[in-house]
């Protein structure tokens, strides 16, 4: 059975594997198909994963970033980004006629 361990990324080459070594003091291999939205890792980065007994050692498995309570921003919902197109649809509208269709006065 898997236990969940969380972790600090030792090492991530760029062939897609690489080393975290466990709060526990253990250290765990990592592949790029073990990640959470096949994301990179990057050295030093915390994570949370699944560790897992297999015949050549430890593996980290279902890794994702953990989650900080620090100031970190949220992605924005996709109500927020339509709105924010609509926006700059309505203000290129504006300049738009404004260029086209001058006022004489």
């Amino acid at each position: 059975m898997a236990k969940k361990v969380k972790g600090i990324v030792a090492q991530f080459g760029t062939k897609g594997y690489g080393f975290i070594t466990g709060d526990d003091g253990e250290k765990y291999f990592v592949h790029q198909k073990n990640i959470y939205n096949k994301s990179r890792l990057k050295t030093d980065t915390r994570v949370v994963f699944q560790a897992e007994e297999s015949e050549k050692g430890l593996v980290a498995t279902n890794v994702e970033l953990e989650k900080s309570s620090s100031s970190e921003s949220t992605p924005l919902s996709d109500g927020a980004i339509k709105g924010m197109f609509a926006v700059l649809f309505i203000f290129q509208l504006i300049v738009a006629y404004k260029v086209f269709f001058p006022v004489a006065v």
